[in-house]
């Protein structure tokens, strides 16, 4: 069964740093984002990998109307106090609760209240875990793009990635 999932910004520049973007778009998901997430990917190599999945259609990208935005920022006047968010964030957070989606997203605080607010939120080890269970991706190709992500990105949960690179390089 196909889902239709919204990404956030720093999942797609994961995937990206990691070299695992166009896997990301062979698993059975639909993957949406907004047009607010499209802005913030700046760095010209990584916006034409975007671009290309947007003029493919692999990508669909939400454009919120003027009366979608004051609904956006209703939304966000909302919540604001409970948390730091980016407009971007909250953008994400609105499409994917309002159309029951799943949320992607590794920003520790926005999965948190998400996921408060009812909405099914996962990460960047959901899509690595998924690549692997769909063949998208070997388990020794996995282990290896996550350790090249990790070595990037240090936010990402340490014991999580340790426990997935011993368990698939112990696959070979």
């Amino acid at each position: 069964m196909e889902i239709i999932v919204v990404s956030d910004t720093n999942i797609l520049i994961d995937l990206i740093e990691a070299g695992v973007l166009e896997q990301f778009f062979l698993l059975p998901m639909k993957v949406h984002t907004t047009d607010i997430v499209i802005s913030e990917v700046t760095v010209p190599e990584q916006k034409a990998q975007v671009r290309t999945l947007i003029q493919t259609r692999c990508l669909t990208v939400k454009t919120f109307t003027p009366e979608e935005m004051l609904r956006l920022l209703d939304f966000v006047n909302s919540r604001r106090r409970k948390c730091n968010l980016r407009i971007a964030d909250f953008s994400v957070w609105q499409y994917a609760s309002e159309n029951n989606y799943v949320l992607l997203t590794g920003d520790g605080n926005l999965r948190k209240l998400a996921a408060e607010d009812g909405v099914e939120v996962h990460g960047t080890i959901y899509i690595f875990d998924k690549m692997v269970e769909h063949k998208v991706l070997t388990p020794a190709i996995a282990a290896d793009k996550l350790e090249l992500l990790y070595s990037i990105n240090h936010r990402l949960p340490k014991p999580e990635i340790d426990l997935r690179i011993e368990k698939w390089r112990g696959s070979l």
